[in-house]
């Protein structure tokens, strides 16, 4: 709400994403559907830009407090 985003879009994608309902595929097998509680389907158009946000909210949180951030990212390849 803080980015001025119309109430009306916020609640048609509050609904989207709290009823969404996947599956994964796995070679040419197929799961069961279930419910995404906490997060945003891989995959989907809109994941990244939703991520986006919410990574500049903290860094912009944390930048305020002037808290030092360590960040570290094993590379491994498979």
């Amino acid at each position: 709400m803080k980015r001025h985003v119309p109430n009306g879009l916020l609640t048609v994608l509050e609904r989207w994403l709290s009823s969404c309902c996947l599956c994964v595929k796995w070679y040419d097998v197929w799961s069961d559907f279930f419910t995404l509680s906490y997060a945003v389907s891989q995959g989907s158009v809109l994941s990244p830009f939703l991520f986006a946000l919410y990574l500049d909210d903290i860094v912009k949180m944390l930048s305020c407090k002037k808290v030092s951030i360590l960040c570290y990212m094993p590379m491994t390849f498979y």
